[in-house]
């Protein structure tokens, strides 16, 4: 008649098991997060390489103005 809980001090009975796939969820995030990051810094590095150069029509014609 008496229902007892297992899992300790854990709420509704949840055992320690139960936190490992937010951990794993969380670190999956983590991860996408950062092969994000290191694309968007390559997509930057390619589609600004840095100054331009002196001998382009581009650089001439900001020169001009």
């Amino acid at each position: 008649m008496n229902e007892v809980r297992k899992g300790g001090p854990f709420p509704s009975g949840m055992s320690h098991d139960n936190f490992e796939p937010p951990r794993r969820m969380m670190m999956f995030v983590v991860t996408i997060f950062l092969i994000a990051c290191l694309v968007a810094l390559a997509f930057t590095w390619i589609a600004h390489p840095g100054e331009p150069d002196e001998t382009s029509p581009a650089a001439t014609a900001e020169q001009a103005r």
